[in-house]
């Protein structure tokens, strides 16, 4: 089979020099088919041999014309690549169009998608652009900023996350949560109940208590030694023993007090904490007023407060300190019985007995210290 650049040289060469030889070029066939005659152009002739010489072989072109022929045929080849490139090339450029036209178009849908639901979640919250924590303006900026992001065909499936969403209110909760309870704390502190109510709020109440009874166990004994029924040895035994019991009487007081004052302690402290719990449990869409809920307690505190009399008085009821005929009887015992003047300044004695339990008296009272 002979090339169609080798035919087409041989041609050129045969009418270029001579006549003597030509070759058919016009179509290439398989060596393995059967000659076929045909007519002959013109312009076209058949090489012949003469005589006994054979066959004579074209002439071979030289080694210039045969790279310059293959130059030829590489040149085809390769514009013939670059034609198919070209076609793969478009090919895959007018798909890319499409493609990143259906990411786009999926891109925006999700982005679009991920604002509105935070938007709906966050108004169901009473959330809204402009809100006091931030909320609105960080979602919406955390939403654009991963937008813009993006790269053309980048996996967008997690960039729109409604995790986002989460974060920021979680973030926004903690730190409001934290602001209430700083500013509760700040009008109402911890040792607030026990400074209001310290172990000495009840004194004045105890000590009117206390000194009531006294005084009234006091006029008893005087005026049973002033009729005559008490001698002075057994009334200054009793005054010294009043004295005594009043110490008694003073720690069962404040025993009754420091169990009250305890009780409203506790009241007030578990209020304060339901107002702690209330700033830690705060969420969107409910209401929180740090001074609201101060004032709420210090009204408490305020009430007790005025009661707190009321209530001592009705835990002490109608209990009495002072027995004065225990007193009468235990002084009798230790003194020993004398028989007792039947008026006052009877004798010399009487009376240097009875003005020295007068005195005793006298000082046992001023001598008395506050409670």
């Amino acid at each position: 089979m002979i090339a169609p650049h080798i035919a087409a040289w041989a041609l050129n060469k045969r009418k270029s020099n001579t006549d003597v030889a030509a070759v058919v070029a016009t179509h290439v066939s398989n060596i393995n088919d059967k000659p076929k005659k045909r007519k002959l152009a013109d312009d076209e002739h058949v090489l012949e041999t003469k005589g006994g010489g054979g066959y004579q072989p074209p002439p071979q072109p030289t080694p210039q014309e045969q790279a310059a022929a293959r130059d030829w045929e590489a040149q085809q080849d390769f514009d013939r690549e670059q034609r198919r490139q070209e076609q793969i090339d478009k090919a895959a450029a007018d798909k890319k169009v499409i493609d990143d036209a259906a990411w786009k178009s999926g891109k925006d849908s999700a982005y679009t998608g991920a604002k509105s639901g935070a938007a709906s979640r966050l108004n169901s919250l009473g959330i809204q652009a402009g809100d006091p924590y931030g909320v609105w303006e960080q979602v919406n900026n955390r939403y654009d900023t991963a937008n813009n992001a993006l790269t053309t065909g980048a996996d967008y499936s997690t960039a729109f996350n409604s995790g986002i969403v989460d974060e920021i209110l979680g973030t926004a909760r903690t730190g409001q949560r934290n602001k209430y309870n700083q500013a509760f704390n700040s009008q109402i502190s911890p040792y607030y109940a026990e400074d209001e109510f310290s172990s000495t709020a009840d004194d004045a109440i105890l000590q009117s208590i206390l000194d009531q009874q006294y005084s009234d166990a006091l006029t008893d004994l005087t005026q049973s030694r002033d009729r005559g029924i008490t001698n002075s040895n057994v009334y200054e035994r009793a005054v010294r023993d009043l004295g005594t019991a009043k110490a008694t009487a003073n720690t069962d007081l404040q025993g009754i007090g420091g169990n009250i004052l305890k009780d409203i302690t506790g009241d007030i402290n578990t209020r304060r904490q339901g107002s702690l719990d209330s700033a830690a449990n705060w969420d969107f869409g409910t209401v929180y007023d740090p001074s609201q809920e101060a004032n709420r307690i210090r009204s408490y505190a305020d009430e007790r407060r005025g009661g707190l009399e009321g209530e001592i008085r009705g835990a002490v009821g109608g209990r009495e300190f002072f027995d004065v005929n225990s007193l009468l009887g235990k002084a009798n015992a230790k003194t020993g019985s004398a028989p007792a003047p039947t008026s006052a300044g009877g004798s010399a004695l009487y009376d240097t007995f009875e003005n020295e339990a007068t005195r005793n008296a006298q000082n046992t009272r001023q001598n008395e210290g506050t409670f």
